[in-house]
């Protein structure tokens, strides 16, 4: 059984003698932690790619003029680029006051796996 990454927050595990590891049985979860990853780092945050990332939170102080095809454009290519496994199906974003809310539906033929990630961002 192949690992692909340790799982986070990082936890002991007796068992393994070392940390929690990410393999094929639980490849959806690390799957939604790339995902994730992508939409929450700020661009320039990451060292040595600062083109890495979407930044959804600066989103919620843009003006709120209801046009979200920016960050729709900035979503699908990042995760092109980065996250290339991954097919999207469906993208949504809207916004409410001070929240942000993306809904993507997935999925990732390869490992036959489908799942719908829904993120609130608020101020």
């Amino acid at each position: 059984m192949s690992n692909f990454s340790v799982m986070y927050p990082l936890e002991f595990n007796n068992v393994s003698n070392g940390y929690e590891v990410i393999s094929q049985e639980n490849l959806q979860e690390l799957t939604r932690f790339n995902l994730k990853n992508i939409l929450l780092t700020i661009p320039g945050e990451r060292i040595m790619d600062p083109n890495f990332g979407v930044g959804v939170k600066m989103y919620l102080f843009e003006q709120n003029n209801g046009d979200l095809s920016p960050l729709m454009f900035s979503i699908k290519s990042q995760i092109k680029r980065y996250a290339p496994y991954i097919e999207i199906l469906d993208l949504n974003a809207k916004t409410f006051d001070n929240n942000l809310t993306i809904s993507i539906r997935y999925e990732v033929k390869a490992a036959n796996i489908s799942d719908i990630l829904e993120l609130d961002i608020t101020s």
